[in-house]
């Protein structure tokens, strides 16, 4: 009599693990989508496919009015800057609210098995929570995947603003500043910054275009403003030596203060688990005595 409801809550399991799997393992790239990131219009279309996992007629049918339905292109400067794409993130919410849902009438024929039955209404309420929950869980990764690319793309543009300075003070000029002290660093942001110069170079638009157009992208406004300062420097000839290295000093004063401040909140957080265990010790030492108290 069992069998039925095993079979539908294994099934969904099996479905929901082979999503969530199928969204998270890399693929191997392709030359196509390789020479797509060239182009900012195409980009994000263009890759879609390779970076889900999931088969070109899946993605083009089913995925696109999950998105549209579920309002996901809101994300897509977080998803830009994580790495991901809108059609990983709606397939990890459907796999992730599937497993939620499967959970609690597994749950609940097991505890059939050993004698213990909980009634119909409970189970159905814990699925629906637990997927409710669980359809958030991406959400929340998602976000904080983006801040910590943020945070990195930030420190790169500390160091981006440094290397430029260095560059103009060799006699370097603006447009050969940009592009040279982009090709010293190796980390992600510098990567970034390049391939906003490569589109920018190929378009025919002048290097801090490409600087201003990725700013608006991934959220990061330092960006914008080396942008404008540059563009004063390739436009007018300024002199903006002693700018770019103020601009340097007071972004790299904002990241420390920005650590110092991550610092005392985790420091404060762990005053909760540490005052609870001394609760608890209290408790321990103090409990024979009250036992002898109240019970004599």
């Amino acid at each position: 009599m069992t069998s039925a409801p095993v079979f539908a809550a294994g099934a969904t399991v099996g479905i929901g693990v082979l999503l969530i799997v199928r969204s998270v393992l890399p693929d191997t790239p392709d030359l196509h989508s390789a020479l797509a990131r060239l182009d900012a219009t195409t980009a994000s279309g263009a890759t879609q496919s390779a970076r889900t996992g999931i088969p070109g007629h899946v993605t083009d049918r089913v995925i696109p009015p999950l998105v549209q339905a579920l309002g996901l292109d809101r994300y897509r400067r977080d998803l830009d800057l994580a790495g991901d794409t809108v059609e990983g993130l709606a397939t990890r919410k459907i796999g992730y609210s599937l497993l939620g849902l499967a959970f609690p009438p597994l749950l609940m024929l097991l505890m059939t098995l050993v004698g213990v039955t909980p009634p119909f209404a409970f189970s159905a309420l814990a699925s629906v929570a637990l997927a409710a929950v669980l359809f958030m869980v991406p959400d929340v990764d998602l976000l904080r995947r983006a801040n910590v690319a943020r945070t990195e793309l930030r420190r790169a543009v500390c160091a981006y603003l440094e290397l430029v300075a260095l560059e103009r003070a060799g006699d370097a000029g603006a447009v050969e500043a940009l592009e040279r002290a982009a090709t010293i660093g190796d980390s992600a942001g510098f990567h970034r910054i390049r391939d906003a110069l490569t589109r920018a170079q190929l378009a025919g638009h002048p290097p801090w275009t490409g600087l201003a157009t990725l700013a608006d992208e991934v959220g990061v406004p330092e960006l914008g403003d080396i942008a404008d300062i540059m563009r004063l420097s390739g436009e007018d000839g300024a002199a903006v030596y002693a700018t770019l290295r103020a601009r340097a000093a007071s972004l790299r004063t904002q990241i420390l203060t920005a650590n110092a401040a991550d610092a005392n909140a985790a420091s404060e957080h762990m005053i909760v688990p540490v005052a609870l265990l001394g609760i608890a010790f209290m408790a321990l030492v103090g409990y024979p005595a009250f036992a002898r108290i109240l019970f004599g």
